[in-house]
């Protein structure tokens, strides 16, 4: 859910009531003036408006018990006369991007739909089939208000909107997950640093026969040197997280870098290649896709975390039986204020060809007002799930509904009421920009297209070069050597370099 406060919730939900009361969830068209409009009738109630059908695309399933959610959704739109209804259709994600192309491409009349800069959106955009939604965005405040500015300002296109973010963190904040029950077998402090943390995994190796100390999926391991090294989840020489796999940004010699060379976290990949060798982490590390299982099974002391509102939702099931056996250790927790560019992955876009596109914006706006956006997102008050306080909620049912599709929106979203204490204050710490420091990269979107055949190259490497080398499987000199060769031999300078212009024009700018 990363990009997953609540603040002022109480605020804005009077504020939305008010403009319900006004407006009816549409933007009004006489600015607020309509006190000095010649044929003001101020106690005639709106003429309803005829619906005209929105027909959007999503990937994925449908959700259990999604017919009856989207018959209230669109009873409510009527009561609310937004003058729209809904008709949302679910595609398989094997073939969503390509689906979605090809009925742009012919000409079909739909009104939303989920891309993304790794779906098709780049291309869309240059071929002049998405509609700019700054002025659509300005002209609905529930909307605008709902997403934090940060997250308009850079996400742009361009340096146009040509989708709604849709995201509720707004950095990524790594840690690891542990056994607090083991910790306090062994007699140890709470966890605050590396050194901590790594006493208490040897600890688990030494003292446990059924326990191993730490286990993570092989594909997710190229973040293991960044939450490993001294200088996790801080602001420091170095922007690690550019967008593009492999590839960082030294702000020291404004240069675009192979994370493989960063000093930053050189640390940290010494630290792998150390436990791989010691086996803290599991020789199974390259296979393994089945970390989570395995740790809910009580066969290893501590996994991977995020504070993305998902990583430690995953876990939550551990604590049904009233134990507190577990908690999060954030390396540097309490001095963390990453960079981030507060860069989204998902966004709703409206197909220039849309006949209805106001109208699909005014939904839009619709739905960020809160009891809006809870109908969608949870699903029907009282069968799906119940409010508990402004910011969680109690599941009722097996609805599910995909929020990053449409409905996220950093300032409305709630959590499940199971969500462990550490995870909400993580999560929590993750939604609020302020905790966040601006990276010199934001705005920047890679477009691999003048380099698509050298990309296309070395795109391979990641799995079959850098992963092996981030998981310790190859020993830090070895692998650096090798990632250095083979990028050399593949083309990847030429990346490099067109990273390096495109970062060059962001930053020149500011």
């Amino acid at each position: 859910m990363r990009l997953k406060k609540w603040v002022g919730t109480t605020t804005a939900t009077v504020l939305v009531s008010s403009l319900i009361l006004a407006g009816c969830g549409g933007n009004t068209k006489t600015g607020g003036n309509e006190a000095n409009s010649p044929k003001n009738t101020e106690s005639a109630a709106p003429a309803s408006k005829e619906t005209v059908t929105l027909k959007a695309y999503f990937p994925g399933d449908k959700p259990v018990g999604f017919d009856d959610v989207l018959q209230a959704v669109n009873d409510k739109l009527k009561a609310d006369n937004v003058g729209a209804a809904l008709n949302i259709n679910f595609l398989p994600w094997t073939d969503y991007g390509n689906a979605v192309s090809v009925k742009m491409s012919a000409g079909e009349d739909f009104d939303m739909y989920l891309d993304a800069p790794w779906i098709s959106m780049n291309q869309m955009i240059e071929g002049n089939s998405l509609m700019e939604l700054d002025a659509a965005v300005a002209e609905r405040p529930e909307l605008k208000a709902s997403i934090p500015e940060e997250m308009w300002e850079y996400n742009k296109f361009g340096g146009k909107i040509m989708g709604i973010p849709l995201g509720t963190t707004q950095g990524q904040l790594y840690g690891l997950l542990i056994r607090k029950d083991l910790r306090e077998k062994y007699g140890l402090p709470e966890l605050k640093t590396l050194d901590d943390l790594e006493k208490f995994l040897y600890m688990v190796k030494e003292q446990e026969k059924d326990v191993k100390p730490f286990v993570i999926n092989g594909i997710k391991a190229d973040k293991l040197p960044f939450i490993l090294s001294e200088s996790a989840n801080q602001a420091l020489d170095e922007v690690l997280e550019i967008g593009v796999n492999m590839f960082a940004y030294s702000i020291k010699d404004k240069k675009v870098i192979g994370q493989w060379t960063s000093p930053v976290i050189a640390d940290g990949y010494d630290r792998v290649t150390q436990y791989y060798k010691d086996g803290i982490i599991s020789k199974n590390i390259a296979q393994e896709q089945n970390a989570e299982t395995l740790f809910k099974q009580g066969k290893y002391a501590a996994t991977y975390y995020a504070a993305d509102g998902v990583e430690g939702l995953k876990y939550s099931e551990m604590l049904q039986d009233g134990s507190d056996k577990l908690e999060i250790f954030i390396p540097n927790g309490d001095k963390a204020k990453p960079y981030t560019a507060f860069q989204q992955w998902n966004f709703l876009c409206i197909p220039a060809a849309s006949k209805h596109a106001d109208l699909a914006m005014d939904v839009a706006n619709w739905l960020s007002i809160k009891e809006n956006h809870d109908l969608m997102e949870y699903g029907i008050q009282g069968k799906d799930w119940e409010p508990v306080g402004d910011s969680s909620y109690k599941v009722l049912s097996s609805y599910s509904f995909p929020g990053y599709v449409l409905t996220w929106r950093p300032t409305l979203n709630r959590t499940p009421d199971t969500m462990m204490k550490d995870d909400k204050k993580w999560f929590d710490f993750s939604t609020n920009p302020a905790n966040f420091t601006l990276s010199p990269t934001a705005g920047f979107n890679f477009n691999a297209e003048k380099v698509k055949t050298e990309y296309a190259k070395i795109t391979p490497l990641h799995d079959s070069t850098f992963l092996p080398f981030s998981q310790g499987l190859v020993p830090a000199a070895e692998g650096k050597e090798m990632m250095e060769k083979k990028m050399a031999s593949l083309g990847g300078q030429k990346v490099i370099e067109e990273i390096q212009a495109q970062i060059d024009a962001v930053t020149s700018g500011k």
